[in-house]
């Protein structure tokens, strides 16, 4: 891997954990009058600055439920999939250059952790004192394709995502790059 894809890679980690992990510390904070809430498919209403919570959908006989995360205002609200599954919207990750070819990502998607695809940069995660570093997403292989990607069941290897998305493509952060190929009598662990 080239020094410059090396330095994208973690600027687009720094970015993503911006978008998961500053509503946690702002809110573990008290947050401040001036936070605003995440883009969400939401209703709005409520004051400026209230957290957006999201309630539950049905998609085909199933009920999704939003991401709720430990310390963080907003949830991240369900969506249905092409085929009717459950999901999770990814359209606030747009803003932060992050653009998955569908919007609404499934989870529960299928893949294991594999050792040859390698895992998401460490999340450099600013606070008010500086940085904190923050393992990376596991690398894993995606049932589907063969190919590698990342497995966001946990935010920094100790936070349990509910529901999680399981093994997601790793294109949207690869700045154009292709993810390697796995699986098919690769080592899985």
């Amino acid at each position: 891997m080239s020094g410059m894809t090396s330095l994208r890679l973690l600027a687009r980690s720094v970015v993503l954990a911006l978008a998961f992990v500053t509503p946690w510390l702002a809110a573990s904070c008290g947050g401040s009058s001036s936070d605003k809430p995440a883009p969400s498919s939401a209703g709005s209403g409520g004051s400026a600055g209230a957290p957006v919570k999201s309630d539950p959908i049905t998609c085909g006989s199933e009920t999704c439920k939003p991401l709720s995360l430990p310390f963080q205002s907003n949830d991240v609200p369900p969506c249905c999939t092409a085929d009717g599954a459950c999901g999770l919207d990814s359209t606030p990750l747009t803003q932060y250059g992050f653009v998955f070819a569908e919007a609404c990502q499934a989870t529960h998607q299928p893949g294991d952790a594999d050792a040859n695809c390698p895992p998401s940069p460490d999340l450099m995660i600013p606070t008010d004192g500086g940085t904190v570093m923050a393992p990376g997403f596991l690398g894993c292989c995606r049932a589907e394709t063969h190919t590698c990607g990342y497995l966001m069941n946990k935010f920094g290897g100790i936070v349990p995502l509910d529901p999680p998305l399981g093994c997601v493509d790793s294109a949207p952060f690869l700045d154009g790059g292709t993810p390697s190929a796995c699986g098919a009598g690769g080592a899985s662990n």
